[in-house]
């Protein structure tokens, strides 16, 4: 049985759809276990987040975003 290409393109665009959405699925689980990480202290009234590297050195930020990122990207999480 042969196959159209109308049918062969649009079994392409499910698994692409499909494979999209297990990434986004994923960077949404990350982004929850990056977050627990983050710790939030106040210095002369505003707010510094930080989080503490698996080799004990701390990392701050004024951005609580800018610390997730960091986590994802260097694979802490």
């Amino acid at each position: 049985m042969k196959q159209s290409f109308e049918s062969f393109l649009d079994g392409r665009e499910i698994r692409r759809f499909k494979n999209e959405a297990r990434a986004v699925a994923r960077l949404d689980r990350l982004e929850e276990k990056a977050e627990k990480l983050v710790g939030e202290l106040c210095r002369e009234g505003r707010p510094v987040f930080y989080v503490v590297k698996s080799n004990g050195k701390i990392r701050e930020s004024a951005s609580r975003w800018e610390l997730v990122d960091f986590l994802i990207r260097n694979r802490y999480v």
